[in-house]
């Protein structure tokens, strides 16, 4: 990065709730960021805790902690700190996400280095100790922001930075869901013009999750992805055909293609379990599809 002078202010947002597991490690990983800390405020949004958790924050110093609790989903809780920042450049990191040494640096230099608008950090999973097939699975079908990106110009909202003109154009996140508005919200900004790119060099590391509450992730999240592409003109007899199509049973190109470029050798011994968690996944999904699009109807009623 150049001399200090030149730093842009940076607002880091973390909505929270019930994470006193998490905080202390998570904030201090924050403090502990190479980009000069007098250049970056720290806006922590409680949604409605009922643990220790806000104690936690108010034990760490030069933390600002905001609270929303009316609407308790993170998209509330990140328009709240996204109200209370003064940054030039806002970012976006959920508490679960344990950013490297040089995270806050090199996102920032992605920025500020290319015509870049939007920058979607690099998610690199961790394993308990028992290292399940369902965090496998999580690891390799889950949050991967490159393919998000050069796919569908949007990505997920966990690690996320973008300049303040992004949010003064395309305006806050949608608070009538649980899941899907960040890629509601960056697909958003991309058909707006600005530009969304990836960095592999902006990591942060994410525990992956076990069998069960990964299947519910993928309910959660197939309700609020039906909202994304009716709204960008997708036909509804489209999607209902979707929904069918994950009951067909799937190949196993895709889990092959997913452990060559983002798994470990010994997952191949393990390809049948794997592909049964891979169709398990589909009809979750087309589930949570079914819940999100008889909402987005109701809604319009």
């Amino acid at each position: 990065m150049p001399e200090a002078m030149t730093y842009p202010l940076v607002s880091v947002i973390t909505p929270v709730y019930n994470a006193e597991e998490q905080i202390d490690d998570f904030l201090d990983a924050l403090q502990n960021q190479q980009y000069p800390r007098e250049h970056f405020e720290i806006i922590v949004v409680d949604n409605g805790s009922t643990d220790r958790t806000v104690q936690k924050i108010q034990s760490h110093s030069d933390i600002i902690l905001c609270r929303r609790t009316d609407v308790q989903n993170p998209y509330a809780a990140r328009n709240e700190g996204l109200s209370r920042a003064r940054g030039d450049i806002l970012v976006l990191l959920d508490v679960n996400c344990t950013p490297t040494p040089h995270w806050l640096q090199n996102g920032i230099r992605r920025l500020r280095k290319t015509d870049a608008d939007l920058v979607g950090g690099q998610i690199s999973f961790t394993y308990s100790n028992e290292e399940t097939f369902g965090e496998w699975y999580d690891s390799l079908l889950f949050v991967d922001m490159k393919d998000l990106i050069d796919r569908g110009q949007s990505c997920a909202g966990g690690n996320l930075f973008f300049k303040r003109e992004v949010l003064d154009t395309v305006g806050p996140f949608p608070e009538n869901h649980r899941s899907g508005m960040d890629l509601y919200w960056t697909k958003k900004a991309s058909r707006a013009g600005f530009k969304l790119v990836y960095d592999a060099h902006a990591e942060v590391h994410y525990p992956a999750r076990p069998f069960l509450p990964l299947m519910r992730k993928v309910f959660r999240v197939g309700t609020g992805q039906p909202k994304v592409w009716l709204d960008n003109d997708m036909h509804p007899v489209k999607l209902i055909l979707l929904m069918l199509y994950q009951f067909v049973p799937p190949g196993t190109r895709e889990l092959r293609d997913k452990i060559e470029r983002r798994g470990k050798d010994e997952m191949r011994q393990h390809l049948p379990v794997l592909w049964g968690i891979h169709y398990l996944q589909k009809v979750v999904l087309s589930l949570g599809w079914a819940k999100g699009f008889a909402k987005y109807y109701l809604s319009k009623s």
